[in-house]
């Protein structure tokens, strides 16, 4: 009955509703307060886009960092969106990840063009700018400047990367930077400057508990040490990067891919006299590494060595082997880097004016389209918030009707008990009569306030209203404590206002003691811990237990006094 009364009620409102809209659309101030509505909405809309859009974001952003793929077309699409509807910091990350899409397809000018994009966006007068990324935009620009050979410029991006690094708080990212200016140094040729970048940098690892990194950072600077002389600290590094390192199995074999070690640890024993250790670690580099640089370097350590030993033939025939090795290294590294020059530019501009014009014809599109569907839209959607806000209305009114009707009933079959108890056994019949009745409104009040949130708030105003809730409210703030007789009040208040909690205290009445049985009133009328432990005396610390102890004796299971909380305040 209910259900179909409820859709007689939704048609007459369309009805009347499509009436008020031909009307009203006769008006220009009323098609004006339309265009607002619209305009209020497609914020709305677009407040929702930007967070599904920032999610995506996120997503792109953790497959960056994990070395996922993914495509310029993916990542444009974000940076036009957040240039529309991003935080500054949106709008850093969408062209910093756009820069590593073209960075990964070979197109070094568009990822540095991303960069700069990605800077000028950055607003790092702002409390929450996001320095940490910022830090990794310097980075990858310090990356593209090193490929490129241009070191000066490699060398302020990777200050400015550690810069915001220490602003973000990332004290690993800012010392990782600090020592990648080595390489600037190193390519340069100024070997003490790329010494004094180590050793300051080791030290500052050590201070912050990373005793692995400063280890494998003083490795970078042993063949410096040795061509100097300092054979002393060189062999101190070398101690320090085998025993911390990690690099090293037990067998204090370095791992796969690291073999020029032995190059500079055979070139240490070369220069200090120990020849046959020499011999041992050139053969080891020859033996355990493949590539033309082991080969080049191993022979050419094995050349030297019995060029020393005054053993010419051997001393020309790995001269000869360490040339050939060059030769190969030489045309290796040359091919490589053509091939990276040549990806890193292979663009047109073709293809740049293509993508442009394609966007555009996008762009054109989707303006038409909501050129000619806006009217429309704009006619449903206020259709459908008339008729909604009207049922809600209307659904509000009856629920607070039904709730109050019920109310009363309950009210005046108390009085009716009341007076019949007076005369108990005259009126036997009648008595049952109304306990039934009181039983049946109260079992269709808690139906309401289980399944309508709007009776529920009914119920919070009707009992913040109280008398007996305003007088505990000033013993909260003047730290009056209540009497007994008003603590009585205080209950009758909330069972009468709460049903279900009224059934769960009677239930565990026995389990509880007077102060926890207080406890749950307070808690229940909305007081915070502050308030219940001005009004019951208590310490804060106290409440917290008594609290805590609660929830296992009312509900059965361990929780924490917050969460007790919230659970008991959910029982209308």
């Amino acid at each position: 009955m209910r259900i179909s009364r409820g859709f007689h009620y939704i048609f007459q409102v369309i009805i009347g509703q499509l009436r008020k809209i031909l009307y009203l659309c006769s008006s220009m101030r009323h098609l004006l307060t339309y265009v607002i509505a619209l305009l209020l909405l497609c914020c709305c809309t677009t407040e929702r886009q930007r967070t599904a859009m920032r999610q995506g974001l996120d997503s792109l952003n953790q497959r960056n960092r994990t070395d996922q793929p993914f495509t310029v077309h993916e990542a444009d699409s974000f940076v036009r969106f957040f240039d529309r509807h991003g935080t500054p910091n949106d709008r850093l990350l969408a062209h910093y990840l756009l820069g590593r899409a073209y960075h990964e397809h070979g197109e070094a000018p568009m990822a540095l063009q991303c960069y700069h994009d990605a800077l000028d966006c950055a607003d790092t007068t702002a409390a929450d700018c996001d320095f940490a990324q910022l830090s990794r935009v310097y980075g990858q620009m310090a990356e593209l400047f090193y490929y490129q050979e241009l070191y000066r410029q490699q060398l302020d991006h990777q200050r400015c990367a550690a810069q915001y690094a220490w602003k973000g708080k990332d004290t690993l990212t800012a010392l990782i930077c600090c020592e990648k200016e080595f390489l600037a140094y190193d390519r340069m040729g100024l070997e003490d400057s790329a010494m004094s970048v180590i050793e300051n940098v080791a030290s500052l690892y050590e201070k912050y508990g990373y005793d692995t990194d400063a280890a494998i950072a003083l490795g970078l600077i042993v063949g410096t040490l040795l061509d100097k002389g300092d054979y002393k600290k060189a062999r101190h590094y070398m101690d320090v990067y085998e025993s911390k390192s990690g690099f090293f199995d037990e067998n204090n074999n370095i791992e796969e891919g690291r073999e020029y070690y032995y190059r500079g640890k055979g070139k240490y024993y070369l220069l200090t006299g120990h020849l046959d250790s020499a011999e041992y670690y050139f053969r080891k580099e020859l033996s355990d590494g493949k590539d033309f640089n082991n080969q080049n370097a191993g022979a050419n350590g094995l050349a030297e060595l019995y060029k020393k030993l005054n053993k010419p033939d051997s001393a020309a025939k790995y001269y000869e082997y360490s040339y050939a090795m060059n030769d190969s290294m030489f045309a290796h590294t040359a091919t490589g880097a053509i091939e990276r020059m040549q990806s890193m530019y292979d663009y047109t501009r073709h293809e740049q004016l293509a993508r442009q014009e394609k966007e555009k014809a996008t762009k054109r599109l989707a303006y038409i389209w909501i050129a000619t569907t806006v009217i429309l839209l704009l006619i449903i959607v206020l259709v459908a918030i008339f008729i909604y806000l009207q049922y809600i209305r209307q659904k509000r009114k009856f629920i607070e009707r039904e709730y109050q009707h019920s109310l009363m009933v309950i009210e005046q079959a108390y009085r009716d008990l009341k007076q019949l108890q007076e005369f108990k056994d005259l009126n036997q019949q009648l008595i049952a009569e109304k306990e039934q009745l009181i039983y049946e409104q109260d079992v269709i009040r808690k139906a309401i306030l289980k399944k309508e949130k709007s009776s529920r708030e009914i119920a919070l105003r009707q009992f913040k209203e109280t008398s007996i809730y305003k007088k505990f409210c000033k013993y909260a703030d003047t730290g009056r404590q209540p009497t007994n007789t008003e603590w009585g009040l205080l209950q009758d208040a909330i069972f009468n206002a709460y049903p279900n909690f009224s059934e769960l205290m009677t239930t565990h009445c026995q389990d509880v003691d007077d102060r926890e049985y207080k406890i749950c009133l307070l808690i229940r009328a909305d007081f915070k811990p502050n308030s219940i432990s001005t009004m019951l005396t208590l310490l804060p610390s106290v409440i917290t237990q008594l609290r805590t102890g609660l929830y296992l004796k009312l509900f059965g299971k361990q929780g924490t006094s917050k969460e007790f909380d919230t659970l008991l305040r959910r029982i209308y």
